[in-house]
């Protein structure tokens, strides 16, 4: 097998369609229009903050504007943007080590210790049930990535599938079933849910920009699927189910009736909010999960350690506690575990 990282970070650059930034600028707007009233708790907080102070404003000056040709450049150079910082990549500022287009051996020689050791979680694991191609993914945006035997792959694919995988695995069934992500970050998870899961519906809730970019992300993978945007549907009245996808501001998770999804999913943002957002979440998620709750995070960075975060307990029960080892090659002191919770009335067959 051979890997090549040089190619994985050649200029990717899409076309962009105009119908999607403006459904995404139109919907942006109805959120922070709201946004501004909604409870503390919803929003930006603890280590999100600095990335939205430092790195959003010129991505919500453009939507607030409704500037679609600025932010269809923008959204057509994602991942190279400053709009998508906190959501992937090293930690390192990428756009000077990776993107300027003369990367140092040493840098070189971590990214590719970092692929390698993913990609053999990844084989030791799915891979064993799944050939290479299962990673493969639209080149939305502007990834950038590696290449395996002439193939590209965009970075992440790696835990993004390995996650969908498992999720898809714990609710299979005969019915319509459904996933609720808090902070999709710009839809990747998302992406493998929809394209490997028939009778399902993918429900993201994330902060506004955030939730822009998963809209432009999924829309541009699917552009056959039926996915509602926040503002284009009545959540106290619409069936989510008739949808492949429903992407949504987080305060709108209130609106979401109980026990409305089969499992309900977070990855490293949860232990790095507020103690009240926090706890707001767990809650939202002990509600709203009839099956499972399924979550990544950090075990010693306070103010809320993993370990501590206090689901409905008469509800759920956990089943899993086990290292979560992806960025081990980049930490080797990583605290980050995945917990399985399942729900107490559901039986394993």
């Amino acid at each position: 097998m051979l890997l090549i990282v040089d190619n994985g970070f050649i200029d990717r650059k899409m076309e962009v369609d105009g119908k999607i930034i403006d459904r995404v600028i139109a919907s942006y707007n109805k959120a922070k229009a709201v946004q501004k009233d909604a409870a503390e708790e919803y929003q930006v907080s603890h280590m999100w903050l600095p990335i939205y102070q430092g790195y959003m404003g010129k991505v919500m000056e453009v939507m607030a504007s409704g500037d679609a040709a600025e932010l269809a450049r923008i959204y057509g150079n994602f991942f190279r943007e400053t709009c998508s910082i906190g959501i992937h990549g090293m930690p390192v500022d990428m756009e000077s080590t990776y993107f300027s287009g003369n990367v140092s051996e040493d840098a070189k020689g971590k990214y590719i210790a970092d692929i390698m050791h993913r990609m053999q979680i990844w084989l030791d694991s799915i891979g064993k049930t799944h050939s290479l191609d299962a990673l493969q993914t639209p080149q939305v945006g502007n990834p950038y990535g590696f290449e395996i035997d002439g193939k590209f792959f965009r970075a992440g694919v790696d835990y993004q599938h390995y996650y969908a995988t498992i999720i898809s695995r714990l609710i299979r069934g005969e019915g319509h079933t459904a996933v609720l992500e808090l902070g999709g970050g710009f839809g990747g998870l998302g992406h493998f849910l929809m394209r490997d899961n028939s009778n399902f519906t993918y429900i993201d809730v994330d902060l506004p920009e955030n939730m822009a970019l998963s809209a432009f992300y999924l829309l541009s993978c699917f552009p056959d699927k039926k996915i509602a945007l926040y503002g284009e549907i009545d959540l106290a009245t619409a069936d989510l189910s008739r949808y492949d996808g429903v992407v949504l501001p987080n305060f709108a998770l209130a609106e979401l009736k109980d026990d409305s999804v089969d499992l309900a999913f977070n990855s490293y943002s949860l232990a790095e909010m507020s103690l009240n957002n926090v706890a707001n979440y767990v809650q939202q998620f002990s509600r709203l999960a009839s099956k499972f709750i399924y979550h990544v995070n950090h075990t010693r960075i306070p103010p809320v350690r993993a370990d501590d975060f206090a689901f409905d307990f008469d509800k759920f029960e956990l089943i899993s506690r086990a290292p979560a080892l992806w960025n081990l090659a980049r930490n080797k002191d990583m605290d980050e575990y995945e917990y399985l919770y399942k729900s107490k009335r559901l039986s394993f067959r």
